[in-house]
């Protein structure tokens, strides 16, 4: 089998590097052929795939975060390849959800992206990217467009987002938002989250019937998004009781629109800035095979 790594360096807090080697030959030792490109900064992942020969690899390995996933994902319409995550980003959401090793030594996490169960997962389309995880509108779109103003200026890791999130609530006033699901009747909402992913954040649960393999989004509307609100929705999507909040409603469908009823509002998608509302999301089900550690019997 050749399989071909895309790493991102900055990832993990640069820990990819001194990792990668030996990850290299724990992957030869197991018969593996392996390359390995390194990327050089946002976008390369991204070109660099898209650029890729479908007959020249088996299996493409994303060893980085949620943001190097996000750009592999958007590179072509359809990936000819079955995709393995070596996951050393921050959230790392889609790690968590597939039960990939977010930590453990190189022969586990080698096995991992050898293992022969690949599993059908959904991708959200929308009229700028796809995305594998989440795309937010508001607060959290805030957020991320602030770290990425200070992106390479901190260590990484959860620790470069405290400033910026300070910053963003002190001064954040929500937006108003109409989101419609399916086409039915619109919402009215101060931020809208929609998620593919069971995890947000990695640390949060906003709804417990997220899948990333049932056809479906779930689109949680948190109905004022003041900062109050959102903090409130926070601690409890910790505990993983949102459902008991009055001022979040969560709608599932296939398609979703979220438009603003006056400014236009900064959207995110895995964790990138994409530009602002209106936003146009819908469900791409099956649209990529996702390597996942084979089911122990």
């Amino acid at each position: 089998m050749h399989v071909h790594l895309v790493a991102n360096p900055a990832a993990g807090r640069a820990r990819v590097p001194a990792f990668l080697e030996r990850l290299e030959s724990a992957l030869a030792r197991k018969g593996a052929r392996v390359t390995v490109h390194t990327t050089r900064g946002p976008g390369d992942a991204r070109a660099h795939v898209a650029a890729l020969d479908a007959a020249s690899i088996d299996r493409l390995v994303v060893v980085g975060g949620d943001g190097t996933l996000h750009e592999v994902v958007a590179s072509r319409d359809v990936l000819p390849w079955p995709v393995a995550l070596v996951p050393f980003g921050t959230a790392n959401l889609v790690g968590r959800d597939c039960g990939v090793p977010l930590r453990g030594d190189v022969e586990l996490r080698a096995d991992a992206v050898l293992s022969a169960h690949e599993r059908r997962v959904d991708l959200l389309e929308t009229d700028r990217s796809r995305a594998l995880a989440v795309v937010g509108v508001g607060l959290d779109a805030e957020v991320v467009e602030a770290v990425a103003r200070v992106r390479g200026l901190s260590s990484g890791g959860y620790a470069r987002w405290v400033m910026p999130l300070a910053r963003t609530l002190s001064a954040y006033e929500p937006p108003r938002l109409l989101v419609s699901v399916d086409g039915g009747d619109e919402v009215e909402a101060g931020a809208v989250i929609l998620q593919n992913t069971l995890c947000y954040g990695g640390l949060f649960t906003l709804s417990p019937d997220a899948s990333m393999d049932d056809g479906m989004m779930d689109v949680v509307a948190i109905r004022r998004g003041r900062r109050r609100d959102y903090l409130r929705t926070l601690l409890r999507a910790y505990s993983g009781n949102v459902k008991s909040d009055r001022g979040v409603r969560i709608l599932r469908g296939r398609e979703a629109t979220v438009r603003s009823a006056a400014a236009e509002a900064l959207v995110q998608v895995d964790g990138d800035p994409a530009g602002t509302t209106p936003l146009h999301v819908r469900v791409l089900p099956g649209a990529l095979r996702l390597v996942t550690p084979t089911p122990r019997t």
